[in-house]
């Protein structure tokens, strides 16, 4: 018995969102497009709030990680940010030369260096968690609390799976 390749009709370019139905099995290969178009909303969402703060793509994770764990080595601020070392260090310096951090010397051992925010990093990463908190609120207000939690906890479960 043959069957008929299964065929989907591609949607125009200038098209709004496709189409699919909530009911419809899904594929892993489903779920995983679904998660990278989310995404690559969610960054959209984020990068037109984050218009005119002057700040480079990137750079409003290190201010989000700086203002919640404090000064960091930026060995340890590139495994935080899940980067390499070098890219974190020249991200760093492009912030230290328009004063969003400093680096400041271990107290305990001066060969130790730390990065930190300084009071204008501070108050722009402040900045930023407000423009996550409103992309998210955009971006999940039409699920409940519940659905929140869950997809919170799926999104780690793939996360940590896909990366151990």
């Amino acid at each position: 018995m043959t069957t008929e390749p299964e065929t989907r009709a591609e949607a125009p370019v200038d098209a709004g969102p496709v189409e699919w139905s909530p009911d419809a099995p899904a594929s892993e290969a489903d779920v995983l497009i679904a998660l990278r178009f989310a995404d690559r909303a969610a960054r959209k969402a984020v990068t037109e709030e984050l218009a005119g703060t002057g700040l480079h793509t990137g750079q409003e994770l290190v201010l989000a990680k700086l203002l919640h764990h404090g000064s960091l080595p930026v060995a340890q601020l590139a495994k935080v940010l899940d980067v390499e070392v070098p890219t974190a260090t020249k991200t760093t310096q492009r912030m230290e030369a328009t004063g969003l951090v400093r680096r400041v010397r271990n107290s305990a051992d001066a060969r130790q260096v730390g990065i930190e925010l300084t009071d204008r990093g501070t108050e722009l990463a402040h900045t930023v968690q407000e423009v996550y908190d409103r992309a998210g609120r955009r971006a999940l207000a039409a699920l409940s609390p519940e659905d929140r939690r869950i997809m919170r906890n799926l999104l780690w479960t793939i996360a940590t799976t896909l990366e151990p």
